[in-house]
């Protein structure tokens, strides 16, 4: 038998659903047996013999939103610096094309990062990253791309993007950063209009108070109609994972906890250790969120999940998302994507086979799924840092960076799943 039908006969019983799933199962739509993962796809390649030995692909966006789908066309952005200085780029597919387009480069600066992508309409997106130490942002599709523009007066970074369920001319797309007020970064957000060109709105913090300690890496999700951000805070000493919505009215709640907390202790620290929250909306009044979460710190860190059903209001209980086959190892990277009529996965890599392999589970009506390995993404060398985007008929985008061992080159791979029924 192959091995992962070993696994999914022997991980059911083991599965530990969280209190939730009795409250939240009836939102989800019916589960489907698995994944049909296309071959891998080359996105960007390794450096060649003429180029530095130093070279390095990332895909390292605030909220992991480094690639998206729109109008039947792939698109996925990431850094690398084969030109001796990290800069910003994109590469295109159409969904039946079996090839990306040559890397397009968007920043204009001497030094550029994490990027992150949202979808708008007519296959065209729009791109986010940090460039010399501000946020800057344009809109790119295939043969086209607008004029880069600087988001931020003070010094800023960690951008991240969403859109809104609607894609059409005038479709939601929201900006959230981070930016120097007095001595800290603060979380920081605006619209963005596309239509007839690109305009960022007016921005505002999403925390009306000011920082007294970090705000950093925050990600956005856009319900039916409010936003929804998330970011990483640093005010009780420690780290928390805290969360505010608005409604139309563009007032944000106060912040409450997203992660459940324990105290921690002089050895291990004052809080559990979280990091890297990501959020996406899940149709209607839907969101969930992923993180890393070390509250079980003998294995380093685990995947966790939360869900709301009511705008972003509130995050119902912390689900682990990894199965036991997963524990005592430690997973990174998490990612998540969702459909407009509530499927959702996250994907992560993570090496209990004694390989760096990609991972996925997907939310079902009786809680998260056993483990998948993402077959192209799995088996020899490293396989590592996974971004998702769902397209309108449910399939699943993922691309991830691979290299033949850890400290070997990189390359940006590309594969879509269908579910199978």
């Amino acid at each position: 038998m192959h091995r992962a039908a070993v696994r999914t006969a022997r991980r059911a019983p083991l599965r530990r659903l969280a209190s939730s799933v009795a409250l939240l199962g009836a939102m989800f739509t019916a589960a489907h047996a698995g994944w049909s993962f296309s071959p891998a796809v080359t996105v960007a390649g390794s450096a060649s013999s003429k180029q530095q030995t130093h070279f390095f692909h990332h895909l390292e966006s605030a909220g992991r939103k480094n690639i998206a789908v729109s109008g039947g066309v792939v698109a996925v952005v990431w850094e690398d610096n084969h030109t001796g200085s990290s800069q910003i780029y994109v590469a295109f597919k159409r969904e039946q094309a079996n090839a990306f387009s040559a890397p397009v480069q968007l920043s204009t600066g001497q030094q550029a990062y994490e990027p992150a992508v949202a979808p708008i309409a007519g296959a065209r997106f729009v791109v986010a990253w940090e460039q010399d130490g501000h946020v800057w942002l344009r809109a790119a599709g295939p043969g086209t791309k607008s004029a880069a523009q600087r988001v931020s007066a003070a010094p800023s970074r960690q951008a991240s993007l969403a859109a809104g369920p609607d894609q059409g001319p005038n479709g939601r797309i929201q900006l959230v950063w981070v930016q120097r007020d007095g001595h800290f970064p603060r979380v920081m957000t605006a619209p963005v209009r596309t239509a007839p060109r690109l305009h960022v709105g007016s921005a505002r913090p999403v925390d009306a108070k000011p920082p007294k300690q970090s705000q950093l890496y925050p990600s956005v999700a856009l319900t039916r109609d409010r936003i929804v951000v998330a970011w990483e805070d640093r005010r009780s000493g420690h780290t928390r994972l805290l969360y505010s919505a608005a409604g139309p009215d563009g007032a944000f709640s106060a912040p409450r906890g997203l992660n459940e907390f324990r105290v921690g202790n002089a050895k291990f620290g004052r809080g559990t250790g979280v990091t890297r929250v990501a959020l996406a909306a899940m149709g209607g009044q839907r969101v969930g969120a992923t993180w890393m979460d070390k509250r079980d710190f003998r294995g380093g860190y685990d995947i966790y999940a939360a869900l709301s059903d009511d705008g972003g209001r509130h995050f119902g209980a912390n689900e682990k998302v990894q199965d036991v086959f997963g524990n005592d190892q430690p997973q990174w990277h998490p990612a998540i994507a969702a459909t407009h009529d509530g499927q959702v996965a996250v994907a992560w890599d993570d090496p209990r086979d004694n390989t760096e392999d990609v991972w996925l589970s997907w939310r079902t009506p009786d809680g998260w799924s056993d483990d998948a390995a993402v077959g192209p993404a799995s088996g020899p060398g490293v396989q590592s840092d996974p971004v998702l985007a769902f397209d309108r008929e449910g399939n699943l985008h993922i691309a991830w960076i691979a290299r033949p061992s850890p400290n070997g080159p990189t390359r940006i791979l590309y594969s879509v799943a269908h579910p199978i029924p």
